[in-house]
């Protein structure tokens, strides 16, 4: 793969062409959810999808366009039926009807302002009148409402940037008050070490997108309070581009690999470590290293898209030296309270994810491949249940003694909560009656996050993980303890897998076709004796991994 961020947002542009209806003899003329306008496989539109309209806006003054008369009607379509939608509180849905998403309303309302403020011209007085007072009720949800089902930093940043944008459309200060509140929250809640909370750890994937807000706040409000926060998220991200040009994984609290581009470019004029990290990542999207438009789905290609139109619009940028941590000849560094350390030296460069029971990715610094990819233990009890290590705890016990890490994790058993037809009758019916109280429906909200992401059903195991790192080896020996009655039938280690829900994750890469060595954990040793341990040597001479 060959293909340039502009190239790839073009033809991301015209496949949106694709999603949204831009019949004008339908009743969804300008909805971009397919599945719902076209298949009728959904019973309301994702009003989230609505954000592409900002993209079709880059989109119709490039060149490639010859005629933007027809697009121009496109996007019109677009922002009045996205206007249609909204609730009467100025609020929109994206998991299910009347939601009244704090989060869909913010990062949406921006994208509609920027379309508006595009092809104002465009509409009628009463169209202009309509679509103002629409976008003010929007603001008005954000400035009096709250997200309460959990602290994502990324979703209150873009509800800053939407107030922030609302106070440049209307001139009403409380919306910038309010933005900067927002603000403010964010970096209270920073950690020391850098990263931005994203509901109970640190996720480098996701806290690019919160860059990509905070960077445009930046743009707008230069405060130096917000310059130190950028700064010291910088220096925390910097840590998680790999040698091979992918970003994140499953060390991070949400398991996202997504790196979005916008904001770090954006940054990139004023930090020397964002015009580093710009320009490692550009070339790593040109050639397909890392997770690209290609490979998103509609849920996430409106952000990623922006995040590409926004890099694509930065021309220049600080000189970028060669101060990554990749490119350092050795380095150690612990993250204490994020529950991750790095660890390099001309031989390789390893991410340890204390926190999420000890995984750990070990690349090649020499070949710039991935060559051990230990996303944690996967086990099934005899009765059919999932379970693993890789589950987030920040306060996972470490030993750290130079070059030797050793931690200790438990298991827990991986919710599995698939729709039905039944506990979707069950949702619609709650959906139409009692969730419209919003006071239950945030109730509901808290309760499926638990579900999917926070729940906590131990499995009477440990693990004790103990890692040597050393000039061109990596010793690791595990061991698997039995701290009450259970029955296992396989446990084994090996396998590329994420533990929580999360629609964000498990999107592909080509460093997803290395080879995989599982290993078999002895289940009748554990069984029999309450423990069993297993050793393994990395090789990164020989690429090779050596059971012992």
């Amino acid at each position: 793969m060959n293909i340039s961020i502009r190239d790839q947002a073009i033809l991301a542009c015209r496949r949106l062409l694709s999603q949204l209806n831009r019949d004008p003899a339908t009743p969804t003329y300008g909805c971009f959810d397919r599945r719902y306008w076209a298949w009728k496989l959904v019973d309301f539109p994702e009003a989230t999808f609505q954000r592409n309209i900002q993209s079709l806006c880059w989109f119709m003054d490039q060149p490639e366009i010859k005629d933007s008369v027809n697009l121009v009607e496109s996007i019109k379509a677009g922002l009045l039926y996205t206007l249609e939608i909204q609730h009467q509180d100025g609020s929109f849905d994206q998991a299910y009807p009347n939601e009244h998403s704090y989060g869909a309303t913010a990062f949406l309302l921006p994208d509609l302002i920027t379309a508006y403020q595009k092809i104002k011209e465009n509409l009628s007085q009463n169209e202009r009148t309509f679509t103002e007072n629409k976008l003010m009720r929007s603001a008005d949800f954000l400035y009096k409402g709250a997200e309460l089902h959990g602290f994502i930093a990324n979703h209150l940043a873009g509800a800053a940037l939407a107030l922030l944008k609302s106070h440049q459309l209307f001139g009403d200060i409380k919306y910038k008050s309010k933005s900067n509140n927002l603000v403010d929250r964010i970096i209270e809640t920073q950690s020391s070490e850098g990263w931005y909370q994203e509901y109970n750890g640190a996720d480098p994937g996701y806290q690019t997108l919160c860059m990509y807000y905070l960077a445009q706040i930046f743009q707008i409000d230069h405060s130096d309070k917000l310059h130190e926060s950028l700064e010291r998220s910088l220096h925390f991200l910097q840590f998680f581009i790999h040698p091979d040009g992918t970003f994140g994984g499953e060390y991070g609290s949400r398991r996202t690999e997504i790196y979005y581009p916008g904001g770090i470019a954006i940054l990139s004029s004023v930090f020397p470590a964002a015009a580093e990290m710009h320009s490692y990542m550009k070339e790593s999207i040109r050639t397909g290293n890392t997770v690209n438009l290609i490979d998103i789905d509609m849920g996430n290609l409106a952000p990623l898209l922006s995040n590409y139109i926004a890099a694509v619009l930065i021309e220049k940028s600080a000189s970028a030296g060669s101060y990554l941590p990749i490119k350092q000849k050795e380095i150690t560094r612990f993250f204490k309270s994020a529950g991750l350390a790095i660890i390099a030296n001309p031989a390789y460069y390893a991410v340890l994810g204390i926190s999420n029971g000890g995984v750990l990715k070990i690349f090649n610094k020499k070949t710039n491949i991935l060559v051990y990819d230990d996303c944690g233990l996967l086990g099934e009890t005899s009765n059919g249940h999932k379970f693993s290590s890789q589950i987030t705890n920040l306060n996972n016990p470490i030993k750290w003694d130079g070059n030797i890490f050793e931690t200790t994790s438990t298991f827990n058993k991986i919710p599995s909560q698939n729709p039905t037809p039944f506990n979707y009758l069950l949702l619609r019916t709650a959906n139409l009656t009692l969730m419209r109280c919003r006071f239950l429906n945030e109730a509901v909200k808290k309760v499926f996050v638990k579900l999917l992401i926070n729940k906590k059903s131990p499995i009477p195991l440990r693990r004790i993980r103990k890692i040597e790192f050393k000039q061109n080896t990596i010793h690791i020996t595990d061991k698997i303890e039995r701290t009450g009655p259970i029955q296992i039938k396989t446990l084994i280690q090996g396998y590329k897998f994420s533990t929580i829900h999360m629609a964000s994750a498990r999107y592909f890469t080509p460093a997803q076709f290395a080879a995989r060595e599982l290993s078999i954990i002895d289940i009748e040793a554990l069984q029999k004796n309450g423990s069993t341990t297993q050793s393994i040597i990395v090789d990164l001479d020989k690429n090779s991994q050596v059971r012992l």
